[in-house]
């Protein structure tokens, strides 16, 4: 396994704040909101301590608020919030609630069987 340094942002406010651990991703994924106006990021990473590290960021799309269609004078940029969700487990199965159990029974089949990562000697 090849675990490198991860920083993660999990600042819900002005203020920054970061999670940093040696870990590796086994999962990551976009998903835009019904409106198109938010898009919300959700990762999985095992650590290497192997305990189980779910991370949600839900962020503004800018490229919906960039176009000319979509323009609306109320959006204010400073007033964006963003929704994270950080958490940890030595189960991945606890992170069933939001990614369902049947991703997350495939995330650990492709971890336990070694197939998140293939070295090639080419």
């Amino acid at each position: 396994m090849e675990y490198k340094e991860i920083k993660l942002n999990v600042s819900n406010n002005k203020i920054r704040e970061y999670k940093q651990f040696e870990g590796m991703k086994l999962y990551s994924d976009f998903f835009k909101s019904e409106n198109g106006r938010k898009l919300t990021n959700k990762r999985v990473y095992v650590t290497r301590k192997q305990n189980y590290v779910y991370y949600e960021r839900t962020d503004v799309n800018w490229n919906y608020w960039s176009n000319k269609d979509s323009y609306n004078p109320d959006f204010i940029p400073d007033n964006v919030e963003h929704d994270i969700i950080f958490e940890i487990s030595s189960e991945l199965s606890t992170f069933s609630k939001h990614l369902g159990k049947e991703l997350i029974e495939k995330i650990e089949l492709k971890y336990k069987n070694g197939e998140i990562l293939e070295i090639l000697d080419i």
